[in-house]
């Protein structure tokens, strides 16, 4: 698909020093459900116009439900350089998490109306949040949201735009009234889903910086089975011309992963890639954090959080997202772009989407600013190395302006906090040993950054190979064991002197230490057991024992 430019590059003419404000968009407006208007006969209820702005319109359709009003040319002048999009998210009759967000829609210059499919309204999505799982009855009833915006000054100010296009904001919520109806007290027959507050907070000057920008996507949904440039691989193509070199481009992409049914894809993590002119130019992967701290607004009960809390290695096991939080604004720096035709590809290729269910809504626009966000990047290269016996080697590349790197390792598939380790260090590397023998361990790292409330999100697992005891060859024909199986006692009997014998249970837990080539068994339960013996020599041989 083909994206013509919508503006080049344009020298801002305002240069005014402005008192800059909050500006008030939508206060306590209500959202209705995204399939009401599917039933028979049914239409809004008045309040739903009466209860927005004078002069803002409301796009109500399938899987969605907008309010859309005009921004004055006053509240655009009151808008600094340093912006912040805040929303409050207010719970009526929806208890399910599902996806909002704020649009910028510029619309062709004096119109009071638009429809959502008009072809001259261009769009772009400047931040998308997941609603929680909300029970109205219960407290907290209000979640906050908060997005760093600070290249939309340089679109609100920029002549080129602005005189000939309004700014409208789109204020978006998709909720589903239905089980609501049955499921929360107070919710029967009602199909407002929530209530919203919306505002822009701002310092500083007008920019008067050149700005660049141009809409590509939005909202386009990705998979495999129907949605996709090449058919069997999740791959999203954007095709554009530049008329003009831009300098200092900027890819603003926001990307979400839809799926909630068995192995759905909001459940496993994916490698995401993105490809300027056929060249990789960075690699993300969604998740890479807890989701405990949302747990206290999702007040309605659910199948993500379940009645108790999860460990920090759980949640990086699946999650993909954390109902109550927003979806990354992901900022991609491509440099300098010459003139010419260019190529963006997203490409997702482990993406399953099993029984041909879920999507990706993928949203891109070009611009040659930032949104101003601090962002704390995480190590990169993150490898395994030299595993031998109970130890291995981490190593990593160090983000510069990092204070520190976290290290986090524990046993697979043990997410119990006894089972994990969390080492600092400001080296780019860590021997991790003493581990325990037949465990698989996963490792993770982050980023703690300069200011002392950034860090990255948790980058990995990397895994290693199960923990196995070196063994000889030599010393495995020279072990005997008998009587194996037995009730009471086992013998060992080598060439070679033995040093030490370790008794493990099946799942690698230690359970005794022995000098003595007799061990007395006679209190285990019935099952197989592993042997670690050292001798003298060093070498060492892993053997099973079986208790009837």
């Amino acid at each position: 698909m083909k994206k013509k430019l919508l503006t080049g590059i344009a020298v801002l003419s305002l240069g005014l020093s402005l008192n800059a404000q909050n500006v008030t968009v939508f206060n306590d407006v209500p959202f209705y459900s995204m399939y009401h208007y599917l039933g028979e006969g049914q239409s809004l209820p008045p309040e739903a116009y009466s209860q927005i702005p004078t002069g803002a319109i409301r796009l109500h359709g399938y899987e969605r439900d907008i309010i859309s009003r005009k921004l004055t040319p006053e509240e655009i002048e009151s808008i600094g350089s340093s912006v912040s999009v805040e929303v409050d998210l207010i719970a009526a009759c929806d208890n399910y998490d599902r996806l909002a967000g704020i649009n910028i829609a510029l619309v062709p210059k004096g119109l009071t109306t638009y429809t959502w499919e008009q072809t001259d309204v261009k769009r772009i999505e400047l931040g998308r949040f997941i609603t929680p799982f909300m029970n109205k009855n219960k407290t907290p009833t209000t979640v906050p949201y908060q997005f760093k915006t600070d290249n939309l000054a340089n679109l609100l100010h920029d002549t080129s735009i602005t005189q000939n296009y309004d700014i409208w904001i789109e204020f978006r919520a998709d909720g589903y009234s239905a089980a609501a109806n049955t499921q929360v007290a107070g919710c029967a027959d009602r199909t407002d889903v929530f209530r919203g507050n919306l505002r822009f907070v701002s310092t500083g000057s007008a920019p008067t910086n050149s700005n660049f920008f141009m809409p590509l996507l939005y909202r386009s949904n990705l998979n495999k089975y129907n949605s996709t440039e090449e058919p069997g691989t999740t791959t999203r193509t954007v095709n554009f011309t530049l008329n003009t070199p831009v300098d200092n481009a900027v890819l603003h992409l926001i990307s979400s992963n839809h799926g909630a049914n068995t192995n759905g894809e909001e459940y496993v993590r994916r490698e995401h890639y993105v490809y300027l002119d056929d060249n990789l130019v960075h690699q993300y992967k969604p998740g890479g954090k807890s989701c405990e701290p949302f747990r206290v607004v999702n007040t309605q009960g659910n199948g993500i959080y379940g009645s108790t809390e999860k460990t920090l290695r759980n949640w990086l096991s699946f999650s993909n997202w954390c109902p109550g939080d927003a979806i990354p604004n992901r900022e991609i720096k491509l440099g300098n772009l010459a003139a010419g035709q260019h190529t963006i590809k997203l490409k997702v290729p482990d993406a399953v989407f099993a029984n041909n269910e879920g999507y990706f809504p993928i949203s891109m626009y070009l611009q040659n600013a930032s949104n101003g966000e601090v962002i704390c990047n995480g190590p990169t290269n993150f490898k395994l190395s030299n595993q031998v016996n109970q130890s291995y080697d981490l190593s990593w590349t160090p983000n510069p302006t990092a204070v520190q790197s976290q290290v986090l390792y524990g046993r697979r598939g043990g997410y119990s906090t006894s089972l994990e380790t969390y080492v600092d260090t400001d080296q780019s590397n860590l021997s991790v040993n003493n581990l325990t023998v037949y465990w698989t361990y996963e490792n993770y790292i982050k980023s703690k950054c300069t200011d002392i409330n950034k860090e990255s999100l948790w980058i990995g697992p990397v895994l290693s190979q199960t923990i196995v005891l070196g063994t000889s060859e030599t010393s495995k024909k020279d072990v005997s064991i008998y009587p194996n199986p037995s009730q009471k006692e086992v013998n060992i009997q080598s060439n070679d002197k033995i040093k030490n014998i370790e008794l493990y249970s099946i799942d690698g837990k230690k359970l005794n230490n022995y000098q003595s080539n007799k061990i007395d068994i006679s209190k285990l339960n019935k099952g197989v057991y592993n042997l670690n013996i050292l001798f003298e020599n060093g070498e060492t041989s892993n053997q099973k024992i079986i208790k009837n």
